[in-house]
């Protein structure tokens, strides 16, 4: 009779298992489209122009007919399925055009200390010491976010703070511009990095009075010291990691992003990347500007138009303004911030990346093999530098299809944008320095290269493709805040407008997250509009950015995406994300 009982029991209990089992795989397998659909009942903006349409006819994945709820029924056959909008508002999937998803994934497991969650140093000490606290699950504790000037008292932490949080394990704390890091002597230790160790090049190491390290490390060069000596991760948890940031990109209403400079701890960044964007059902399409390193002696550009298409390649002519690296054209301002919180000598103007020399070879170099060419620059010495090699190599060497973009752009002049406009170059601004440090950067440029910082208007006008980015994870995803603030320029310290004659129209906004930087990602033939004959990418919303109030804008939530007419399935448990894990656990 026992046997029986357990017998019965076991057979139940599997039954259980199996029946829960089967539905977690059903629940779990992505939406399905049907091969035909008719969008109607709500607003359809096209960025295109047919403007405002009242109907998009979807087929096997390819828009057929936008337009007139008449003419684009004429189109439909008798297995249209139809989709009411319920006057909610339908867009081209959003294109970001500049981010890293790697460094986004990889930080997202980070120790948060930013200043979009704490408001004091007392409470990044708090969370830094409550997150040391106990048991570890990897060799080195990574902190991100640390971040002076949305964190008024944030003095950077001494290497005796750091020590005693973590005497014996290494600790890394990287700023939330991730030009600069500090680390405590484990750190430096497991890093070689000593007293005899030389600066690098594009990089500083901190030091005492004595020359000692201080655990200051500030530029690429230098945080390339102390990241290579940092463990690999588990393995697959790149994948994992990244498939769910993927996932937290779609569900803010992006279907493809310009990945720019692929870095992360994987030994082979740009192959993950690639592997990611390849699986079938991936949340979001990419194209890809590599490193130099990254590109091989005889490879040549993809097509932008194929799955994780490598295009370009990207540089660094200098720094963050926030961290004293951007090469302005005029020096810092003498204030309190620049001197005592980010410790910067009187007149300092920021450095230069690259040599004239140095940046020519390379530019010539993958550009004559066809390669776009993305650099960063941000201040008008930086943008000059790049404007005066890239003119000279297309006088030897014309190539009108370059598509040479410049990146961020903070103060850039009305004249470096007619030059820059001349020379066939487009250009991507990181408006959310408005929003998150506007406040600050009358203490850092002064006020009158704060009325001009990041002028889109200036660009618009001077008949330039614009794009706005958010350079993630320098700042969290969201497209609307973006959106909202190059329409408004309002701080989220307190309100305060910055630049106000460099706003943007709501729908030149939304060109510049759409259609404008399809066009600078070389994707326009098939992205960025709603037009007969592009692919479907989509993204359904809750209100339109057109004539929302101002305060609801932030509200506007993302209700799908679409790529290709499939539904993006943008959960975080997803069939794949669950195999990733289980790959990575067994591994």
């Amino acid at each position: 009779m026992r046997g029986r009982r357990w017998l019965k029991g076991l057979i139940l209990t599997t039954a259980t298992a199996t029946a829960i089992a089967t539905a977690a795989c059903f629940w779990l397998q992505p939406p399905v489209a049907p091969c035909e659909m008719l969008f109607t009942g709500g607003t359809i903006h096209t960025m295109a122009s047919a403007g405002e349409a009242e109907a998009l006819l979807v087929r096997d994945g390819a828009i057929v007919a936008v337009g007139a709820l008449a003419d684009v029924e004429a189109k439909a056959s008798a297995d249209v399925q139809r989709i009411d909008l319920e006057g909610r508002t339908l867009l081209p999937g959003l294109i970001e055009p500049h981010t890293h998803p790697l460094a986004t994934a990889l930080l997202g497991a980070a120790i948060d200390v930013s200043g979009f969650h704490h408001r004091s140093r007392a409470e990044v000490m708090a969370a830094l010491a409550d997150s040391l606290d106990g048991w570890q699950p990897t060799a080195w504790s990574i902190a991100f976010g640390w971040d002076p000037l949305l964190i008024d008292d944030l003095t950077p932490p001494t290497l005796a703070e750091l020590d005693a949080l973590s005497p014996d394990r290494p600790l890394v704390v990287l700023t939330q511009m991730m030009h600069d890091a500090y680390a405590n002597s484990a750190a430096l230790r497991a890093a070689g990095i000593s007293a005899e160790t030389p600066d690098p090049a594009n990089g500083e190491i901190g030091r005492d009075s004595e020359g000692r390290p201080n655990g200051a490390l500030r530029e690429l060069g230098a945080l390339d010291l102390i990241f290579k000596a940092i463990p690999p991760p588990p393995e697959g948890s790149g994948d994992l990691l990244l498939n769910l940031a993927f996932g937290r990109y779609a569900k803010a209403g992006y279907t493809t992003l310009g990945v720019l400079g692929p870095v992360g701890r994987d030994a082979d960044p740009l192959a993950l990347l690639r592997r990611r964007l390849q699986a079938e059902g991936a949340p979001v399409q990419a194209v890809i500007y590599a490193l130099p390193g990254q590109i091989g002696p005889n490879d040549k550009p993809d097509a932008p138009g194929t799955p994780a298409a490598v295009i370009g390649v990207k540089f660094w002519m200098d720094g963050s303004p926030f961290t004293g690296g951007a090469a302005f054209g005029e020096p810092y301002e003498n204030s309190e911030l620049s001197k005592d919180r980010l410790h910067l000598e009187p007149m300092h103007m920021g450095a230069l990346n690259m040599s004239a020399d140095e940046f020519a070879a390379a530019f010539s170099t993958y550009a004559r093999r066809g390669y776009r060419i993305a650099v960063h620059t941000q201040g008008e010495r930086a943008i000059d530098r790049v404007l005066d090699i890239a003119e000279e190599e297309f006088a030897k060497h014309p190539r009108p299809d370059h598509g040479t973009r410049l990146e961020h752009d903070a103060l850039i002049t009305a004249a470096q944008l007619q030059r820059a406009r001349a020379l066939g170059f487009t250009t991507s601004f990181f408006i959310d320095h408005i929003y998150f440090y506007g406040h600050q950067l009358p203490d850092l440029v002064g006020a009158d290269r704060t009325d001009r910082y990041m002028p889109l208007r200036t660009a618009v006008d001077a008949g330039h493709h614009v794009s706005l980015h958010g350079d993630h994870p320098a700042t969290p995803i969201d497209p609307m805040r973006s959106f909202a603030t190059a329409v408004f320029r309002k701080t989220r310290h307190d309100g305060t407008v910055i630049g106000e004659g460099q706003r943007l129209s709501r729908m030149e906004a939304l060109r510049a997250m759409t259609i404008e930087p399809a066009i600078q990602l070389g994707v326009a033939s098939s992205r960025g509009s709603l037009e007969p004959g592009k692919a479907a990418d989509l993204v359904l919303i809750s209100a339109d950015p057109l004539t929302a109030d101002e305060a609801a804008i932030r509200d506007i939530k993302v209700l799908g995406t679409w790529i290709a007419g499939q539904p993006v399935d943008a959960r975080q448990t997803t069939w794949t994300n669950l195999k990733l894990l289980w790959t990575m656990l067994a591994g």
